[in-house]
């Protein structure tokens, strides 16, 4: 079946732009990440960090200084549809997170839902943890909601540790 020029080229045009924005959104998704690909399971900082925590909890408390507590922050990060927010509410006991809850903040839609699997899964990576320990690079897809994610857990040490 031939079609004319003009449709081939709308139809070329049409096709050339979902790669584009499914390689910008993917690309900035796994740029992020960079060596973290296989982190989405999380199977690197998993491995890594529950044998430094379990080890060393109590001396990261003494160490840091945290007081228990729960606590609250705004994270920032860029992503491509602009600048976002993401809201974490983190409970510590003995500089062990406890309890944590991230709250979506944004507007756009892909970054909500990227916020929104972020937040569905993070409990599981760093509850049980260390709060020194900490340096989430990846969560359910989502790596630049961890940014925020990060900015938020240097205010509350910062908070916790006065």
């Amino acid at each position: 079946m031939n079609l004319p020029a003009h449709k081939k080229m709308l139809s070329a045009a049409a096709a050339a732009s979902v790669l584009l924005i499914t390689a910008a959104c993917g690309t900035s998704e796994e740029s992020d990440s960079g060596a973290s690909t296989p982190a989405a399971t999380s199977a690197a900082p998993t491995s890594d960090a529950p044998t430094e925590e379990s080890e060393t909890p109590d001396v990261g408390a003494e160490e840091a200084g945290y007081a228990d507590g729960t606590y609250e922050a705004e994270g920032s990060y860029s992503n491509p549809g602009g600048e976002s927010t993401v809201k974490v509410e983190l409970t510590l006991s003995d500089g062990t997170i406890s309890d944590v809850t991230v709250t979506p903040e944004a507007s756009n839609g892909t970054s909500k839902q990227y916020q929104t699997q972020f937040a569905g899964g993070i409990a599981d990576q760093v509850v049980g943890k260390s709060l020194d320990d900490l340096d989430v690079s990846k969560v359910a897809g989502s790596s630049l909601t961890a940014t925020g994610f990060n900015d938020a857990i240097d205010q509350i040490k910062a908070e916790a540790n006065a």
